[in-house]
């Protein structure tokens, strides 16, 4: 580890590693063919060990990840709990103006405008994503979120009466310049709405589906409301949501900033909860690893459904993408694609389905609440019953490979 490398929420420069992963792509790079570039890093993982942050210390560059990157749609997952997420935040507030930071197509946007908000202003790097916004009618800078940017919005909106920050967080490299251009963005007294990934039952699990790398911090909640409270935001609530593999909301309130800022963790339950999720990811490894082995013997096709990063991950995580024979995913606009990291097209159910023979063993590669609805459509396509695998938390996979085993004939 370098010697200038600091832990992002505390400062300190003591890490150790957890987790190394060799021969990663990005998982947003939609590649036409073979010959299209296929960059490949190493992922690492560490924990500091002063307040037990686990972190990609050493990031890819966001002009890779984000800039011109096919990236996915928030509309396309239509998540259902964002009425929740509002009228929480609105029984602490009336609405007002607001910024979506990370604004993706405009979902949120126009959920916030059904729920009242007067005037709504988005902020999003990913060119592909913000146009989709923009032609939806709405502002959106598209830029990373800075304190000079910030200053820009203020210079001609007025300092904004709330911020919703959904799952942005996890990708910042510099959180204290990025709370600091949310203190400029946001009024006395405004609120700060964020949503970030529930990472603690990832962790209990050891699902792989919660690495990414976008997410460069895995905050748990004690990481998160020391993070607010050091950057003078009080929490107010917090809700519990299924998107996603699982989601955490805080409604914050901007408060004066500390006369000390400081990071009072005590990190021993935080470092034994990833040395627990270390340990459980080898054996999710295992498990995976090994029934896929076997059903391909036993002369199973093994197909992937749902081309999306955390997919992406756990193929390569587990290193069964050599092992996958057909990708499957219901977004048009992605189909005819290859899947990251490995050589597949991604393609429509009824097409995939058409070159499936007798046996099928199926990774369930989308969120956990669509499961039953994939299920379903692949019984109608096939006429048959495919032996499937929950691959994302809350399920539990290690459960699902059990099942699934006694199940392969």
């Amino acid at each position: 580890m370098r010697a200038e490398c600091v832990c992002r929420l505390c400062g300190a420069s003591d890490f150790s590693t957890a987790i190394s992963l060799p021969n990663m792509a990005v998982t947003h790079t939609l590649r036409k063919t073979d010959r299209s570039p296929d960059p490949r890093f190493t992922l690492t993982f560490d924990t500091c060990r002063a307040c037990g942050l686990l972190q990609i210390v050493e990031p890819i560059s966001p002009d890779v990840l984000y800039v011109e990157t096919d990236t996915y749609l928030t509309g396309f997952h239509k998540p259902r709990h964002l009425d929740d997420l509002i009228t929480t935040a609105i029984a602490f507030e009336d609405p007002t103006t607001v910024v979506d930071v990370g604004c993706n197509d405009g979902s949120l946007m126009d959920a916030l405008v059904r729920h009242g908000y007067p005037s709504v202003v988005g902020v999003e790097p990913n060119r592909p994503a913000a146009e989709v916004a923009r032609q939806k009618g709405y502002e959106v800078h598209g830029e990373l979120l800075s304190i000079a940017v910030a200053n820009k919005l203020v210079a001609k909106h007025g300092a904004f009466g709330a911020a919703y920050v959904r799952h942005v967080i996890e990708h910042v490299g510099n959180l204290d310049e990025f709370f600091g251009a949310l203190r400029c963005l946001i009024r006395d007294e405004g609120l700060l709405v964020v949503e970030l990934p529930h990472v603690e039952p990832g962790f209990q699990q050891g699902n792989p589906a919660i690495l990414w790398e976008e997410h460069v911090n895995y905050l748990t909640e004690p990481h998160a409301i020391a993070l607010f409270a050091s950057h003078g935001f009080e929490l107010l609530d917090r809700r519990y949501y299924a998107f996603g593999g699982g989601a955490v909301a805080f409604i914050t309130r901007k408060k004066a900033l500390p006369a000390r800022r400081e990071i009072n963790l005590a990190p021993q339950s935080s470092l034994r909860m990833v040395e627990h999720f270390v340990s459980q990811f080898a054996r999710y490894r295992a498990a995976l690893n090994a029934i896929v082995t076997r059903a391909r013997k036993a002369g199973y096709q093994v197909a992937m459904y749902g081309a999306a990063p955390r997919s992406c991950i756990v193929a390569a995580a587990c290193e069964i993408t050599d092992s996958i024979d057909i990708v499957i995913d219901d977004r048009s606009e992605i189909q005819g694609y290859l899947m990251p990291g490995t050589g597949r097209r991604i393609e429509a159910l009824a097409p995939a389905c058409a070159r499936i023979e007798k046996k099928l063993l199926c990774l369930l590669g989308v969120g956990s609440e669509n499961e039953f609805k994939v299920r379903s459509k692949l019984v109608e396509q096939l006429r048959f019953e495919p032996v499937c695998i929950s691959l994302f938390h809350p399920r539990n996979t290690l459960d699902s490979i059990s099942q699934a085993a006694r199940c392969l004939s």
